[in-house]
């Protein structure tokens, strides 16, 4: 099954229900993406990860306990019940590229994976630097400034997908952005299979024919741009309802494509954690042509700050969550691209996002707080993977200029933010305009080279 938005719209003007101005594009007078065969999953990881545990990790024989008050880093990986020596540190094939104990698998795509090193966050309140990750601009309080990065995309690029904002477990929000891009947000997989099943009361024989009637009529002389949108989005979802496309995010299906699923993304193991279904759902939407962008919470609460929350939850906790992506990276990998020669993965940028990190030391109660400075990783079409760009310093793990261009330390450099994040996923697009008002450039060297 491949569904696009256009089918719904064509399947409607055909039975008398859209006007012809609906059929009207809804992107007027935009800055055009030159790059239009690209997908967008957004795998956040909640409450604040370990960048030690993960991204960032730091030797202990370099930074011994007995040196914290000096160096103001404290590892601890010898404090985590049943972590061997051999496990504190994960190398890759590419030179540089070292992870902690709890990547995962993940690491076995080194070769595809860019990492961000000593990246700063503007705050440690949760609810503010969550919208900060997502929408790549600071909050004016706890409001949001602009759109989901995801909406601005799925505006960009998504208006032939029948959902081209699928969000599950996280916020999504839009801000002067049509109503068609806005995120279709739930909190479980199972929650939007029954979202867009049939109800279970069918209406009477004719009933609907009648009240489709009764809408058609009612719309007549309509002039508002707002109830025109409001009557094309219920034929829309009124389209999707009658597609069946809730089948495909039928995780608990006895199917045997569904089985299949499930097991390569870790599901009925509980390998992946909360997040694996949330990837299954993110491989269906997009290879399915259901979506443009998915977002979805790959990880359970990471926010530790007890030492034993940190000890024996946060790693594990982490790991699957890297786990749930690098299925989803293998499964997109394997599956072809049309008949380009290409991979879905070739076509689908993959950000892993955390709102903040955690200190570099641990508090008082062997747990780690809230820090400022943060990691991120990306992987997929647009990115120039097997790299690091950028890294923490030596003294308290604190962020450090890069030159954009090279992704090397440069002391005329710039303090990498989400907002050149977020200006480097339009640049990978062919938008070279700020039109999302980052106000911050591109990194350069994180986009694959023409």
């Amino acid at each position: 099954m491949n569904l696009h938005r256009r089918t719904f719209l064509e399947l409607a003007a055909g039975l008398g229900l859209v006007s012809g101005a609906a059929m009207v594009p809804r992107r007027l007078g935009a800055t055009e993406p030159t790059v239009t065969d690209r997908y967008f999953v957004f795998a956040y990881f909640h409450g604040g990860w370990d960048m030690l545990l993960g991204l960032d990790p730091k030797s202990p024989d370099d930074f011994p306990a007995d040196k914290v008050s000096e160096t103001g880093i404290e590892p601890a990986y010898d404090t985590i019940p049943d972590l061997d020596p051999a496990d504190w540190f994960t190398d890759t094939v590419v030179d540089g590229m070292t992870f902690g104990p709890y990547i995962g698998s993940l690491a076995g795509h080194a070769r595809r994976l860019a990492v961000l090193r000593g990246m700063t966050m503007e705050s440690v309140a949760h609810e503010v630097a969550r919208r900060h990750a997502l929408t790549g601009k600071a909050p004016a309080g706890s409001s949001v400034r602009g759109s989901s990065v995801a909406t601005l995309l799925a505006y960009l690029l998504g208006e032939n997908e029948p959902i081209p904002n699928l969000v599950c477990g996280i916020n999504s929000f839009n801000v002067g952005h049509p109503s068609w891009a806005s995120g279709l947000t739930t909190d479980t997989v199972d929650d939007l299979f029954k979202a867009l099943s049939p109800g279970a009361t069918q209406m009477p024989e004719g009933s609907r024919d009648a009240l489709e009637a009764f809408f058609s009529a009612q719309e007549v002389g309509v002039t508002s741009p707002t109830a025109l949108e409001i009557y094309a989005n219920r034929r829309t979802a009124r389209q999707i309802v009658d597609l069946d496309i809730a089948s495909i995010f039928d995780a608990n299906s006895d199917a045997a494509d569904m089985a299949y699923l499930r097991e390569a993304f870790g599901v009925d193991s509980g390998l992946t954690g909360v997040g694996g279904p949330r990837a299954l759902m993110a491989a269906q939407a997009l290879t399915h042509g259901v979506s443009r962008c998915v977002s979805f919470r790959a990880s359970a609460n990471l926010d530790t700050h007890q030492g034993a929350d940190w000890q024996d939850e946060h790693g594990p906790d982490l790991q699957a969550g890297f786990d749930s992506v690098a299925a989803l990276a293998s499964y997109l990998d394997a599956t072809p691209f049309g008949d380009t020669g290409n991979s879905w993965l070739d076509h689908t940028t993959i950000v892993c996002m955390s709102e903040f990190a955690r200190e570099a030391v641990l508090n008082s109660n062997g747990g780690r707080d809230h820090n400022l400075i943060n990691s991120m990783l990306l992987l997929g079409g647009g990115i120039r993977g097997g790299q690091v760009i950028g890294a923490t310093t030596d003294l308290g793990m604190l962020a450090q200029p890069v030159d954009l261009a090279t992704g090397q330390l440069s002391e005329s450099g710039e303090l990498m933010t989400n907002e050149h994040v977020a200006r480097t996923l339009l640049a990978s697009i062919g938008i070279d305009d700020d039109i999302g008002d980052f106000r911050q450039s591109p990194i350069q060297a994180l986009l694959e080279r023409a």
